[in-house]
């Protein structure tokens, strides 16, 4: 997996990147390119598959942490359930038939 390390060598202008496109694109294939306009990052050009590995990580992290306050959920609610409280069983079928 290539870094995300921003230095000299992986930044390059807008001018630059228009002027040498091609090459960029080639050079973009080995580290993500940082693109500066007016000395600031405006934009990043990396490989579509380093892209595509990065979604699949985010899209795994978020799932991660779903089932993390999902699971913290259900133990707050176990926590709380009082048996008193409950629906009974009869009373369900009942509301199931109406």
């Amino acid at each position: 997996m290539a870094t995300l390390e921003i230095n000299r060598e992986n930044m390059v202008s807008s001018s630059e990147l228009v002027r040498n496109f091609s090459k960029m694109l080639d050079k973009s294939k080995e580290n993500p390119l940082f693109i500066m306009r007016n000395s600031d990052i405006e934009g990043i050009m990396m490989d579509i598959e380093e892209y595509e590995m990065l979604l699949e990580k985010i899209e795994f992290l978020e799932n991660l942490l779903e089932d993390s306050l999902i699971t913290e959920k259900i133990k707050k609610r176990k926590n709380n359930f009082n048996l008193e409280n409950a629906i009974g069983e009869e009373v369900i079928m009942e509301m199931l038939e109406e």
